[in-house]
């Protein structure tokens, strides 16, 4: 990696990150992102009702996560599938962050959507689909520096280490403009090739490669790698044995069904941790300690 190409992000940009595996801290609304414990985000992959959201919220929140995921706009490959309920949807996550007192990560599509999103989340994530796109990037590195939030970036269909920290760049550069802290968090997600029955293919080996060579958060999402959650817990300790600051795990709850009572399909059913399982995944992670 030649450091000219991401003076930003890259580890030899500080001293104190060069030859190590430390990490930027900063806040976001209140909980600490980039220390010894975990990252754990966790929540249903899309929001689907007010009852179904809360009590996740809830739970994740017993549980002991430190961020509340969920859906309220949701990219899917065919236009005739549920694509969330949009403000609906983020405004049931507000309502989650207040009883629950933890911040909100939720995806933005569009940068007609930024503003939008950016009013209820503490964090906006980019998604797969949208790691190359640059005016998205910019749009949401932009106010997420103007207004204190974070940004959670997710690793494309089948990146190269340069695709990546490049995209990353691109909202580093919008914090710099503005003299503000880099709030910005990688994240694996495998790659759109099925192995071993799993949906994707996680890539614990690419999430050390990154972590090499930024400074910057990496988190695992066994859920979306997997797509099995008979696998998730399996593959999200591989990805915290590759050295990952945590995890974004999808979750459900320990009775839901695979069709709401509307009738509408849950989204990625097949992959969402029960909650019950959940709890007990994180309290064997408890003696875990993050590489620095």
């Amino acid at each position: 990696m030649k450091e000219k190409k991401y003076p930003l992000i890259g580890r030899e940009r500080f001293e104190e990150y060069q030859g190590n595996l430390k990490t930027s801290s900063f806040d976001i609304a209140g909980t600490t992102i980039g220390t010894e414990k975990p990252l754990i985000i966790a929540g249903p992959c899309t929001v689907h009702s007010r009852q179904q959201t809360l009590e996740s919220a809830h739970g994740v929140k017993a549980a002991g996560a430190d961020l509340l995921r969920g859906g309220a706009f949701k990219p899917r490959t065919s236009p005739y599938s549920f694509q969330g309920l949009g403000v609906e949807g983020l405004k049931i996550l507000a309502e989650a962050r207040k009883e629950t007192g933890l911040p909100i990560v939720t995806e933005v599509l569009d940068t007609r959507d930024v503003k939008l999103v950016g009013k209820y989340a503490d964090m906006l994530q980019i998604g797969c689909r949208n790691m190359q796109n640059y005016p998205l990037l910019t749009e949401v590195g932009r106010y997420a520096a103007q207004h204190e939030k974070g940004v959670l970036l997710k690793t494309g269909p089948l990146p190269k280490l340069d695709e990546v920290l490049s995209a990353a760049e691109y909202i580093a550069l919008e914090f710099e403009k503005q003299q503000k802290t880099i709030k910005l968090i990688l994240c694996e997600r495998g790659v759109n090739i099925p192995a071993n029955s799993m949906r994707n293919t996680p890539r614990p080996e690419f999430l050390a490669e990154l972590r090499r060579a930024t400074f910057l958060p990496v988190i695992g999402d066994p859920s979306h790698s997997a797509g099995d959650r008979e696998l998730v817990p399996q593959v999200g300790k591989d990805y915290l044995n590759a050295g990952a600051n945590g995890l974004i795990i999808d979750i459900l709850g320990d009775h839901e069904k695979p069709v709401t009572d509307d009738g509408v399909e849950v989204c990625d059913y097949q992959q969402g941790l029960r909650m019950s399982e959940f709890k007990r995944y994180l309290e064997s992670l408890q003696n875990h300690r993050v590489p620095q």
